[in-house]
């Protein structure tokens, strides 16, 4: 067992314990549809059996007089039925870890927080999780870099911190401001929230990106029509003179080759001036795929550099100054300063192996909501279904324009609808 007790924040996740609240939650979710039901026994065993592999993900959050660190978590009962997505763990809780595991007839889910880990390392622990799962009914499971023996020690490299392994002193002084975006915002409401669940054949969308739309890429593709739903929303009320700005995650391990389960991603941005042009899909399309191929290795070594950077100045400053700061505006983002009108994610293919393949069905990957943004829009592939999950508060614009699109399009589209 890996006997280090504490880790310290990685850079990602150093000023997260300022900003979380109960409407803004730093949780993500992962789903897996099995081909059998879950027996809830077994998963118990199974998560027990994964604590000593990944003890980042095991963990809590220990509050400290500067920063605040990941201590150690020693009670692993964290498995439930599944009733409701995406909730904030209790930051008073020293014994349970900031994660959980769910399960729903044949659907296995986990939930963890941003303190300890991305969207990537969340496909590693899912898709190692069902492995050992099904070991346990009996199966032989192969593994590879998305599903780790949970006999073997955790590395240092699956440990580190990705942002000081690669940090170089910036070439540029300051991060530059995002100004404010299209505010399609609401107040958070529990009793409106939905998750939706949109699945399309992988092999059709590659057929229907090379033969009409010159081979972009299903990420490059699903932007583009995630933008053009915000700019019909737009259209309705063209007075908010303000840029359509989308979040799109990068994963930083496709730039350097760290393989590290704690958090290794940034936030790049797509942004659009629907007043400056009559913009068709195809614009759209062309003027995403420029965006995103602008996030270089140089790009992010210098947003890496400026973040080291930023960070290490307020390695002075007592925690509860960071948190008076923090709470002082926090009442202020989504009317004032909230830079992005939304975010979309793809976690892109995730290449299990044919032992376990043959037993799931679908993956699933659900941002966790935000009271600045009525709709966030999370996507993963697995075998040849790719799911498009739409967390929504009290919307269905977004949600219905990239349906139709997609059938207009020629894509055989299945929709589920869960109320939470």
């Amino acid at each position: 067992m890996h006997s280090q007790k504490t880790f310290p924040l990685d850079c990602t996740a150093l000023m997260l314990p300022y900003a979380i609240s109960k409407t803004r939650p730093p949780v993500f979710r992962f789903a897996a549809a099995l081909t059998e039901d879950i027996d809830p026994d077994t998963l118990r065993r199974a998560v027990r059996d994964l604590a000593p592999r990944f003890p980042t993900l095991y963990a809590r959050l220990r509050k400290g007089f500067i920063w605040d660190c990941l201590e150690h978590a020693a009670d692993h009962d964290i498995v439930t039925e599944d009733t409701q997505p995406c909730q904030p763990f209790p930051c008073l809780d020293r014994k349970t870890p900031l994660l959980r595991v769910l399960y729903h007839q044949n659907e296995l889910a986990i939930e963890a927080s941003h303190l300890t880990a991305d969207g990537t390392a969340g496909t590693v622990y899912l898709s190692s999780l069902a492995a050992r799962y099904l070991e346990l009914r009996g199966h032989s499971i192969e593994k590879n870099r998305y599903v780790r023996d949970y006999r073997d020690r955790p590395t240092q490299a699956e440990l580190t911190d990705g942002y000081r392994a690669v940090y170089e002193k910036p070439r540029k002084k300051n991060i530059p401001f995002e100004g404010k975006a299209y505010p399609y915002i609401t107040q958070h409401k529990d009793s409106l929230r939905q998750v939706t669940r949109v699945q399309m054949p992988i092999d059709a969308m590659k057929l229907l990106l090379k033969e009409k739309y010159g081979g972009c890429t299903i990420t490059e593709y699903l932007t583009a029509v995630y933008a053009c739903a915000f700019l019909q929303l737009y259209k309705q009320n063209p007075k908010k003179k303000r840029p359509i700005r989308l979040s799109v995650p990068a994963d930083l391990r496709n730039f350097w080759e760290i393989d590290t389960i704690r958090n290794f991603s940034a936030v790049g941005a797509v942004t659009l001036l629907p007043a400056q042009a009559d913009w068709n899909f195809q614009d759209v399309l062309e003027h995403v795929r420029r965006e995103i191929r602008n996030l270089t290795c140089e790009t992010m070594k210098d947003f890496i550099g400026q973040t080291v950077s930023y960070l290490n100045m307020l390695n002075a400053v007592p925690g509860f100054v960071k948190r008076l700061v923090v709470c002082a505006g926090s009442p202020l983002v989504g009317k004032v300063v909230w830079p992005f009108s939304s975010s979309i994610s793809n976690m892109g293919y995730i290449r299990l192996p044919p032992s376990l393949a043959q037993h799931i069905q679908s993956y699933e990957f659900t941002m966790g909501g935000f009271d600045v943004a009525r709709v966030v829009c999370g996507a993963v592939g697995v075998n040849n279904t790719m799911t498009m999950s739409f967390s929504i508060v009290n919307e269905s614009a977004v949600r219905d324009y990239c349906i139709a699109f997609f059938q207009r399009d020629g894509l055989p589209v299945n929709v589920t609808v869960r109320d939470f």
